[in-house]
């Protein structure tokens, strides 16, 4: 264990390249340059729940009902740079980049307003197929490297996918709530799963459901929300009393309605 501690005090000192521009470095992360231009646009207010710029000063997102989910934050914005190490991320398989990826969402969960701290980590299944293709799960490797940055609880197993569902690259809004609707469940099992869970709380007491905990859900990118709207009805139907989304990235619509 020494020693391992010493190998990773030493690669701080080690030139790198910067994995945004290329650039070399001291250290295995991104330069301060690439760091600073990893930001949400704050040029437009922002949608309290959903953070998607405000229009006329309503969400264009967020439906008329209040979502499942009780706010989100997110590292950055899904453009330029951003966009580029999620697609290197996901699509390229440079699971290098889950550790600079989850060091910045981590900087934002620090950043947000204060709210309570979430008892479990639990990231957004992966898709069986994308699964197969990839090795990994993007969402799921963010969330075990978060929860050791910020001393949290995880489970990669918290949510199942029922059913692969339609892909919703070629979707829009209303056909992705749709389509995300009831393909998740919390625990193992179909109907009374959550029951055969066993989820701790604070206080140390393991309980079969999640009556009282509040859940993080991470995931890589936030386009509609029909995704984490599914994961956190959920997370509350099995007793969760708050649930936030943890987003690497959010898709903002542009050029943005005046």
């Amino acid at each position: 264990m020494r020693h391992l501690t010493a190998w990773r005090d030493w690669r701080r000192w080690i030139p790198a390249q910067c994995p945004g521009c290329g650039r070399r470095i001291l250290g295995q992360g991104l330069c301060d340059a690439c760091r600073g231009a990893l930001a949400l646009d704050l040029t437009h207010p922002r949608c309290r729940v959903c953070l998607h710029p405000l229009v006329a000063g309503v969400c264009p997102d967020c439906p008329d009902e209040a979502p499942a989910y009780d706010r989100i934050i997110a590292a950055f914005d899904y453009q330029a740079l951003g966009r580029d190490l999620i697609q290197d991320y996901k699509v390229r398989c440079r699971l290098s980049l889950a550790s600079v990826l989850a060091d910045r969402l981590a900087c934002a969960v620090r950043a947000a307003p204060p709210a309570d701290r979430p008892d479990w980590i639990v990231p957004v299944p992966a898709r069986r197929q994308a699964l197969r293709q990839r090795g990994f799960s993007p969402p799921a490797e963010i969330a075990r490297l978060l929860a050791v940055r910020l001393g949290l609880a995880y489970r990669l197993d918290g949510v199942r996918r029922v059913q692969d569902g339609r892909k919703q690259a070629a979707l829009g809004r209303a056909d992705r709530l749709q389509a995300q609707a009831g393909l998740y469940v919390c625990g193992r099992g179909g109907r009374g799963g959550a029951r055969q869970f066993q989820w701790h709380r604070p206080d140390g007491e393991w309980t079969g459901r999640l009556d009282g905990l509040r859940i993080a859900v991470i995931d890589d990118v936030l386009t509609t929300g029909a995704t984490l709207q599914a994961v956190s009805v959920a997370l509350k139907a099995a007793g969760a009393v708050r649930v936030e989304g943890w987003v690497l990235a959010r898709a903002v619509r542009r050029p943005l309605p005046r």
